[in-house]
Formats: C-alpha cells, structure tokens, sequence
C-alpha cells in the first residue's frame, strides 16, 4: 500500500504542467475474469470446484479534469459477476460431470480520482482508483445435471421463495461498496481524443451476500430431492462466512476532452 501511494503521488507530481482541464466523456469495455471467494465454498472440495468464469464491465464515462494532471470519474455501467463451478464427484469422466453457476448483474456506479500523462504526446500515463457502488440488478443460479436423474435447476435468486410461504429468501444485498484500480496508458489520437487501455482491479468491500444465502443453499438442494449440490454450504445454523466478489480484467476504451482554459 505504501509504495502504490507513492506511485500515485509521484505521478500526480510528474503531471502538473499539462494542460487539459475540462469535461472527459467515454465509453468503455472490460472483459474480465470474475470470483466469488468464501471459505466454506473452498471447503466443499470435488462438489463444489472452482472453474473459469466470464465476466465484463461496459457503460459510460462523464468526467471532470480539475487540474492540468488529476481529474474525477464516475458513470454508469453494467458489471456482470458470478462464479462458475463443477461437481467432480458427479462422473468419472469430466465431460460426464455436472456444472453449475451463480450468475450476478449490477449497475456500476464508480467514483475514481483520475491520473494522466502528458495529452500532446503521442502516449501517456492513464490510472484510476476509488470506490465504487454495485447495484443488484439480477441475480441467477443453475444447475446443470449430465446424469439420466434430469435434477437440472434454473432459479431466479431474487424470487425464490421459502417453502409453503409467499416470503423470498433474502441472499443478495442490493447495494454492495466496492473498490476498483485501473492502471495502464493512452495513445493520444488527437488532443482531444483518445484510446485508453489499462489493466482493471476490483473487488467488494462489503459482503455481496445476506445472512439467509445459508438457508437458501439448503432449500435450493431440497428442491433437487437432494440430488444436487448446496450452492451455499454453511455450518448447521446456517451461518456463512464473508464472501468476497473479485475481479481481474482489462479495460478498452474511447475517451474525448472537453478542455478549455
């Protein structure tokens, strides 16, 4: 942490004398790599096995440069999470095995302090980081069995009700704090426009999760005639730990100044 904030400080330094101040408008898109981390998921082994998982950001950028170096970003923009996985204990053979998935959808509000390079070079410095604000939008689980059994699951997360009751399970929060660096450079096609790349870091400050996604886990296998693997273990009072959402990707985007003096 101590040599990033001297990275950030030594960069704000470096940039003071170009000028560019102004309205900053974008567009965007980050295909990354997204995780959903907890500790009694890791702990359900072969039944629950991490796989690879596709995910992405893409929206709108508004911005403001205060000074000549350091600007401010926010926007909108929709930021699909989740986690894939495979029931090794379900087959033999790994093309035979069951998989399954918890698909996630937010509406991402970021608020990043913005650091540049020199605008009339013909590349520069790019990097951003600050918090930012997920908003649930969807949320998804399903089961895919391979088995002649046919204990496939397809449940809407947000609908899904406790059994002989009308009442929905809760298992998402609906606003999840985050925390996004993106670091990387832009080739300047003009003075005004540019293309930005960089490399993206996010993660949730807060757990994505409510207390019932124990609870819930359960339900979800009952319904399967428990056939099917618990998507949210838990101990016996159905307690989970903290789970944590990451993700790792790169983000490409258009970027055009509004400057004036």
């Amino acid at each position: 942490m101590r040599k990033l904030t001297l990275f950030v400080v030594a960069l704000f330094v470096a940039n003071m004398s170009f000028a560019q101040k102004g309205l900053e408008f974008g567009l965007s898109f980050t295909p990354a790599s997204p995780w959903i981390l907890n500790d009694e998921d890791f702990a359900e082994g072969d039944d629950l096995n991490y796989r690879g998982t596709f995910g992405f950001n893409t929206g709108l950028t508004l911005g403001y440069n205060f000074t000549d170096a350091v600007g401010f970003h926010t926007g909108v923009q929709f930021s699909r999470q989740g986690q894939n996985y495979i029931n090794y204990n379900s087959a033999p053979e790994k093309a035979d095995m069951d998989v399954f998935s918890r698909k996630l959808g937010y509406v991402r509000i970021p608020l990043l302090l913005k650091f540049n390079g020199d605008p009339t070079a013909s590349s520069s410095s790019y990097f951003r980081i600050g918090p930012h604000l997920d908003l649930l939008n969807s949320a998804k689980y399903a089961y895919d069995d391979k088995s002649v059994l046919n204990s496939d699951q397809a449940i809407d997360l947000r609908q899904f009700t406790k059994p002989l009751s009308t009442d929905k399970y809760k298992i998402y929060k609906g606003l999840v704090v985050g925390l996004t660096l993106e670091m990387g450079g832009a080739v300047n096609m003009t003075e005004e426009l540019k293309l930005v790349f960089m490399l993206h870091m996010s993660g949730s400050l807060t757990n994505p999760e409510l207390t019932e996604a124990g609870e819930a886990g359960l339900a979800i296998r009952a319904n399967s005639l428990g056939l099917n693997v618990n998507p949210y273990p838990s101990s016996a009072s159905y307690n989970r730990s903290s789970a944590w959402s990451v993700m790792g990707g790169f983000t490409v985007g258009f970027h055009y100044v509004l400057g004036f003096e």
